[in-house]
């Protein structure tokens, strides 16, 4: 399914049912689509800067000095005058290119994607790519917008002295069906709140706070044959004690019955889609560093899927011994 351009920058949401090729290329349309849109938005704002600085000094120097030539013994000749005059015109000008150039910028801003959300979905396919039939289908839907657009706001409340929006932005879904015939479901959903005030100091201003809040939460799930994992839903210590997760990661549920099951996990706000190797060298850019330290989606997924596999593979086993003994007993 080719991405159509024109639709996706009206509504910013991508859904489609096809091999992991396809989607890797779909993705790699959307990423290509974000890096135009980051430069754009940079040649605009450097545009914008650029016209708004020169034109408001232009016009308040031009303004300035024919407003103190008015009262000024001397007066200016008409050639300077008029010149005064193309120079605040100019400057005036400028200023309503740079405003104009601010507004193109703040309309192209939703095109500017979060580059996790698209990077998320692209490891984790290459990484189930393995696990797959050839050709065979995955369903992946991502919410490309905004998480604070008005559709994902739930309510409005106050807390404390905040008045606070609370969003609720279920962006991510992957579904597909594994080689060995085991359905795999992997959902992301994001919480923010914006909180807002207005604080007054002791000499009388007011100052807007603004403060942002939020966490996401990932989770997987697994549904399977229950002839063939005789006990399953018998399992959830099992499950809980064999889930592995990356440091800081919180697991919040474990869920087992006799058909599938399901892990569930809180991440941090600034969590990264894939995090770098550390590096010894003191040249690395420390936003690589940083991103070390924060929740890694791709390898906490991961870890959640060969969490799962654990407890399959055990009910499997332990029908497979069952089904033996009964029928050395029979004999």
């Amino acid at each position: 399914m080719a991405v159509n351009i024109t639709r996706f920058h009206n509504v910013f949401l991508y859904q489609s049912r096809a091999p992991v090729p396809e989607l890797l290329r779909d993705l790699a349309v959307l990423g290509g689509l974000d890096a135009h849109a980051e430069r754009q938005l940079g040649s605009l704002t450097m545009g914008a800067w650029l016209s708004v600085i020169p034109g408001g000094v232009l016009a308040l120097l031009s303004y300035g000095i024919w407003a103190g030539s008015v009262n000024a013994d001397d007066e200016l000749s008409e050639q300077a005058i008029l010149l005064l005059k193309l120079g605040f015109f100019f400057g005036v000008l400028l200023l309503a290119v740079g405003l104009l150039l601010f507004v193109r910028r703040d309309r192209l801003k939703p095109r500017d994607l979060d580059n996790r959300r698209y990077g998320l979905a692209r490891v984790l396919l290459q990484r189930l790519q393995v696990d797959l039939a050839p050709d065979a289908p995955v369903r992946l839907k991502l919410d490309l917008r905004q998480p604070d657009v008005r559709e994902k706001r739930v309510r409005q409340d106050m807390v404390g002295w905040w008045n606070t929006e609370f969003f609720v932005d279920p962006w991510f879904l992957l579904e597909t069906r594994l080689a060995d015939g085991t359905f795999l479901r992997i959902r992301m959903v994001e919480k923010h709140q914006k909180r807002e005030r207005h604080k007054t100091n002791a000499r009388g201003k007011t100052k807007r706070i603004l403060k942002l809040k939020g966490f996401a939460r990932l989770e997987v799930a697994l549904r399977v044959k229950p002839e063939r994992h005789p006990g399953l839903g018998a399992l959830k210590g099992q499950a809980t004690n064999a889930t592995r997760l990356p440091p800081r990661v919180e697991l919040e549920r474990v869920r087992v019955a006799a058909d599938r099951l399901s892990l569930r996990v809180r991440l941090a706000k600034d969590w990264v889609a894939q995090a770098r190797q550390a590096s010894a060298d003191p040249e690395v850019p420390s936003i690589w560093t940083e991103a070390l330290g924060k929740d890694d989606a791709s390898r906490t997924a991961t870890m959640m899927l060969l969490s799962l596999y654990q407890v399959v593979h055990y009910a499997r086993r332990r029908g497979k011994q069952r089904a033996a003994r009964a029928r050395r007993q029979s004999v």
